[in-house]
């Protein structure tokens, strides 16, 4: 899928210039015009500040606010087939005075740029043209970290885009330019769940606190011990881990969708001579992890790599996620493929009729899990695996009793 983004300041000062990209001319008063006709997007996202709005008794009514004003100009300026994502933005102007944590921009569009992508391969285009301030770097930032996790599953392509900076009073005619033009190199998360709280105060009484951890976010009930394994599984190359600690998507969709109502929720909004708007709480570092941890589960199930939590793991599954998955690394892809080798080496002359711990096969003394063994071999430390041959199979889990060691050794490496 092509898509044409572009984060969008005040469009209320822009003055008609000529745009000259890929050999065509185009008078206009936003870049985005000729980028659409030239590039054919599939999709063009707007990306938009709250603090446009003028009006609005609530956040609801502000962001409303904000997005007709911006699809006022989009219309004049001769734009169609567009969307627009209306994100939190901070600063003191003439309609109102914006307050907040700056990184909420960052969040809110990873968490929306995410729930709305049709999980293909993605050619992604960026428009930086008329983007102000923070809004272009965090922008710029969310779609890199995006693609570079989407890469590790499909075909991603990044290009962005600035056009000559100068003063319409001086020059009539702007070039566009392509600044970036890359192939995203896959990269996992690093990030971990830190402290289970993807939302944080800012401003709140300690009875608002109380209202928002014990009420606004009670429902929100996933194991951050797993989920950091989880990611920690990708991000060092576990096969077996990846099926064990593989979360419930849905769940983790849900508990998106509620941390952005309650955020909203504690958006303040009063009226006196103009708009004033305050941010009582924030996001936190672990609802990004939650919003990457739903696009990897999410993209697992489409490939039909993984699509349920899996205790036992047949052999074959472990060979179909080495050739399907991990070829976005070639050190997992072949460590993996050597340590499959030693575990089929040492157990083709082996009845195993009942599950038994991997050293215990081996005739060798059960011990405790070694750190550099369990990350140096693909997560098939042989103190935590157990094994069991079915007719041709062979089966692996990790032993219940070390699943909390398992749990930390996931997570080495992970921030």
């Amino acid at each position: 899928m092509k898509i044409l983004m572009a984060p969008w300041g005040n469009p209320g000062g822009w003055k008609e210039v000529t745009y000259v990209f890929d050999g065509k001319n185009m008078k206009s008063k936003t870049s985005l015009e000729i980028l659409q006709e030239v590039i054919k997007p599939d999709k063009t996202i707007i990306i938009c500040l709250d603090t446009l709005a003028e009006e609005g008794k609530n956040y609801k009514e502000v962001r409303e606010n904000a997005e007709r004003r911006i699809r006022e100009y989009a219309d004049k300026f001769g734009l169609s087939n567009y969307e627009v994502l209306t994100a939190p933005g901070i600063g003191t102007f003439p309609n109102g005075i914006f307050r907040g944590d700056a990184l909420d921009y960052y969040h809110y569009i990873i968490a929306k740029l995410n729930l709305n992508f049709e999980y293909s391969n993605l050619d992604i285009h960026l428009d930086l043209t008329h983007g102000i301030n923070y809004q272009t770097i965090l922008t710029y930032r969310a779609i890199k970290e995006m693609l570079e996790l989407f890469s590790i599953f499909k075909k991603t392509r990044f290009k962005a885009y600035n056009a000559d900076p100068s003063s319409p009073t001086i020059a009539d005619k702007l070039f566009i330019n392509v600044v970036e033009d890359t192939i995203p190199i896959p990269m996992p998360s690093a990030e971990k769940i830190s402290q289970g709280r993807p939302l944080e105060p800012v401003s709140l009484s300690s009875e608002e606190r109380e209202v928002l951890f014990k009420n606004e976010l009670k429902n929100i009930k996933i194991n951050n011990l797993e989920l950091s394994a989880f990611i920690g599984a990708l991000y060092n190359g576990l096969p077996l881990a990846l099926f064990r600690f593989y979360p419930e998507k849905d769940k983790i969709e849900e508990v998106i969708s509620t941390v952005l109502n309650t955020y909203e929720k504690y958006v303040e909004v009063k009226k006196e001579d103009k708009l004033k708007v305050t941010r009582k709480v924030k996001f936190g570092k672990d609802f990004k992890v939650c919003v990457f941890t739903h696009v990897i589960a999410t993209l697992l199930k489409k490939l039909k790599l993984i699509s349920s939590r899996k205790k036992e793991v047949a052999l074959d599954e472990i060979e179909n996620l080495k050739e399907n998955l991990f070829k976005f690394d070639k050190r997992f892809k072949m460590r993996i493929e050597d340590d499959l080798y030693t575990l089929k080496k040492d157990l083709k002359e082996r009845e195993i009729r009942n599950w038994q711990i991997y050293n215990e096969v081996l005739g060798k003394p059960i011990g405790e899990p070694d750190a550099r063994n369990f990350l140096a071999h693909s997560g098939f430390e042989r103190n935590v695996v157990e094994i069991k041959k079915k007719k041709n199979d062979i089966l692996m889990r990790y032993h219940e009793n070390k699943i909390r060691v398992v749990v930390d050794l996931c997570q080495r490496g992970l921030r």
